[in-house]
């Protein structure tokens, strides 16, 4: 079973050239791996702070009308966060985040279950990342919680970085934090996008140093470069995927669907759970390779739809027999 814990928010999704027109729909990084998760079929449980508030009612129904499963998210009293996400021409999306005091936000050690809990749920794997592990309070005490379960080597802990930079991060707080994070897990995701701008980098700059950095000590990190593919890094060495070719829509939930069909991928080849750098180092690079081409075809078809609507794993299959 995966575990995701973070953020479902609305996003107002708009054109830029809709003058002013924007459909609230479901959204958040972490709610949208969850959405994939279950989409695809795969055992999940969503860890979300979701409001009682209009909007959060659509969050729940949206979710639960996919089956993605709610046991043990929490009923919170704070309104619902907004994103306010504008396309371009070119169906790339921008962000403006109305955040401060929202529900996501606001966890307590006590909402969180307790290492006994994660480990009679047969929990494999946590995701984790994005806004979640960025916005206050409540990132530092999921981030105490992550560090208490890397103690025990109980399960995969995979954090997919996810920039916000349009919420006005100081640039070396963000790294700071990301670093600290990245020591308790064991896959690391990030975009091209993600390193250039944690380490003010110029747009191309070669980014392969940082990601073989951290992949030491037996980390897997992936770095996705938009319709460029994605790379993948361990134990000193590079591995390209390519990127399906599409028509594109917009990359909406793109990235959260590539990480849900990726972690769905390894958990069948036994890659997720216990001991989880000894189960990642067993994995050949032609099934990390296939992981990633799979994830790739899922996170394409996701740009071909309007919003995130992830494919389910009998979509996917088919798309990559063609």
């Amino acid at each position: 079973m995966i575990l995701v814990i973070g953020e479902a928010l609305i996003d107002l999704i708009g054109n830029a050239d809709s003058h002013g027109e924007y459909t609230a729909v479901v959204g958040g990084a972490n709610a949208n791996v969850a959405l994939a998760l279950a989409r695809r079929g795969e055992e999940q449980q969503f860890l979300g702070r979701i409001s009682s508030d209009g909007f959060g009612k659509q969050i729940r129904q949206r979710l639960v009308s996919n089956a993605v499963n709610l046991d043990y998210s929490i009923d919170a009293q704070e309104q619902s966060s907004l994103a306010v996400a504008t396309i371009d021409a070119s169906g790339s999306a921008s962000y403006s985040f109305y955040v401060n005091g929202t529900a996501d936000w606001g966890w307590t050690k006590e909402e969180l279950p307790s290492i006994e809990k994660v480990k009679e749920l047969g929990t494999n794997a946590i995701q984790f990342g994005c806004l979640g592990m960025a916005m206050e309070p409540g990132n530092k005490v999921i981030e105490a919680w992550l560090n208490e379960i890397s103690t025990e080597d109980i399960c995969t802990l995979s954090h997919d970085l996810n920039i916000r930079s349009a919420l006005g991060f100081e640039r070396e707080v963000e790294l700071k934090r990301v670093l600290r994070v990245n020591k308790s897990s064991h896959i690391i995701k990030a975009s091209d996008a993600d390193l250039e701008w944690l380490f003010d980098l110029e747009t191309g700059s070669d980014i392969d140093q940082i990601a073989l950095d951290w992949s030491v000590g037996g980390k897997l990190v992936i770095v996705t470069r938009g319709g460029d593919g994605a790379s993948l890094y361990r134990a000193g060495s590079r591995i390209d995927v390519a990127a399906p070719k599409i028509s594109l829509v917009d990359t909406v939930g793109a990235g959260d669907t590539f990480m849900a069909n990726f972690l769905g991928e390894l958990s069948a080849l036994d890659g997720l759970g216990s001991d989880p750098l000894a189960r990642l180092e067993r994995l050949g690079d032609e099934e990390l390779i296939a992981a990633a081409k799979f994830a790739a075809v899922a996170a394409g078809i996701v740009c071909e739809r309007k919003g995130c609507e992830p494919p389910t794993l009998k979509e996917t299959r088919w798309r990559l027999q063609d």
